[in-house]
This record gives structure tokens, sequence and C-alpha cells, in this order.
């Protein structure tokens, strides 16, 4: 696979979902990549953010934006080095799930994180924004190296089935936000340029687009506008749908006493609290 360079853009709507939240809890960012979306739920709100990803590289550079962070396979949440001993307010899925083979599994895994009255943030793109539903009436899917149809990405969510999704996975949702997807189509293109033009001795800033003058000029006079009139439609204009949910009274119940006395990965454990049927 040839190497490709690497853009952060921190999604605005996490730290926006989580208004009106005390300040300083306990967050877990699962998939935290090299660490952005945690460092800005410090900077907003001071949270203490922890946390988990597959790739060194990331979390290397995850280290000096986050509290904690560890090299770890989040499909296996009870392998955690702070599993057992941490609990959290707020565990944050933010693009994470849809590279996952099984991601039900690796959510409802983690709920014995979280900590009583704890919530769950997740961050999903949209399968059916526009400028996909153009490529397919052409004839087209073709994945690439970013957006949408990004070619580490297996599993896909339309606003119809992200909303089974949860339901499926025991969760009530408190609030949903979502991304605008009328201008994030020509990201890729953004990104090339940015690619050629930010290159230093064949290194690129991963955060060259997020600093950039443009970019926050967007940021404050345009995506306001744009986030407006896709909420208009936002299963056709929608770029990522986002949520803050908690699990249902029932699985909250059943969590506070299962996980005292039986080890996470107890097998069916977690399947059987979210079908209703005793493990």
């Amino acid at each position: 696979m040839r190497n490709r360079p690497y853009f952060e853009i921190a999604n605005p709507e996490i730290p926006n979902i989580l208004r009106g939240l005390p300040r300083g809890l306990a967050v877990l960012d699962v998939g935290c990549g090299s660490g952005v979306h945690g460092s800005e739920l410090n900077r907003v709100h001071g949270h203490r953010v922890v946390g988990v990803d597959l790739s060194a590289e990331s979390i290397a550079k995850a280290k000096t934006r986050l509290a904690e962070a560890y090299v770890a396979d989040v499909t296996k949440p009870e392998s955690y080095p702070f599993a057992g001993a941490q609990k959290f307010d707020v565990i944050v899925f933010s693009d994470i799930l849809e590279h996952l083979y099984d991601p039900m599994d690796t959510l409802t895994r983690h709920f014995h994180l979280l900590a009583p009255g704890g919530r769950v943030l997740i961050s999903l793109p949209n399968v059916a924004i526009w400028n996909v539903r153009l490529e397919m009436i052409l004839g087209r899917f073709e994945y690439q190296d970013t957006g949408t149809l990004d070619r580490t990405h297996i599993r896909f969510f339309t606003r119809n089935t992200f909303r089974r999704f949860t339901q499926q996975a025991g969760l009530e949702v408190a609030n949903r936000r979502i991304t605008p997807g009328i201008l994030r189509p020509f990201v890729p293109l953004i990104k090339k340029v940015y690619g050629r033009a930010g290159r230093v001795d064949g290194q690129t800033d991963s955060s060259s687009i997020m600093d950039s003058g443009p970019y926050r000029f967007y940021l404050k006079w345009f995506y306001p506008i744009e986030r407006a009139i896709s909420s208009i439609c936002p299963g056709l204009l929608a770029f990522q749908f986002v949520i803050l949910a908690e699990p249902t009274k029932a699985i909250a119940h059943q969590l506070q006493g299962l996980y005292t006395s039986i080890p996470a990965h107890e097998s069916g454990v977690v399947h059987a609290l979210r079908q209703g049927q005793p493990s």
C-alpha cells in the first residue's frame, strides 16, 4: 500500500454535543488516532481524556496531547492496561466503528467501562450522502483514500440503519447532531493540494489544514450556514451522524451488578444484556 499524507480534521460536533455536561469528565477515546479529538475535548471542556489505538505511531503523538494513551486492540477492551482500574463518564467512538467487522460487539464490550450514568458518543459517516448517491446512479462505487468511501471502511451506515444499530445495542439516544456534507466531498481534493504543497523534507504536517486561515474562516462563517441547510435533509446532506446516548435502564442495572463479579470478557455476557436474556 502506498504511503499517503495524513491530515487531521477535528469533528466540531464532538465537543458541541457535550455542551451542558459538567467540566472535567473522565473520557475514553476509542480509536483515538493521534489524539486530535481528545485534545479538543480537553481544550473546550477541560475533560481528562484517555486514548487507545492500534497504531503505535499515532499513540506516540497522542501521548503529547492526552492524559494517557495506549497501544491496544479496541476490539478487546478487557485487555486494556487500565481495565478494572478506571471508569469513564463518556466513551467516544469517533469514526472507528465503520472500520470494524463487528462494530456491535466492540461497542457493547465497552459498556463495562462506563461509570454509573455514563454516556456513549458515536460518530459515523453517512454512506447515503448526495455525492455517493450520484456516483451510484452513474454506476460507480469507487473507494478513495479518504472520505465516506475510505478504502479502510468495512461497514456502512445510513441514517435509518444507524438508528437501528443504536437500538439493537441497547442505547437510548439523548442528543443527535450532524456534520454538514454539502462541501465535505471536496475535502479529498483539498487534502491532495495540501499534500503537495505542505511537504517539508518528505514530511507533511498532519494539522496543517486545521491550522490554516482558510479552514478557520470556513469554520467560523460558512460551517454554521452549511450545517443549517444540511439539517433540512440530513439523510441526503449530512456527512456524519453524531449521537450522545446511554445504556437503557435495564442494561445499566444489570451491568452494575454483573460487572462487579463477572469478568468483562466472559463469553455472551454483553450480548445477553443487549438481548434481555440470561447469560
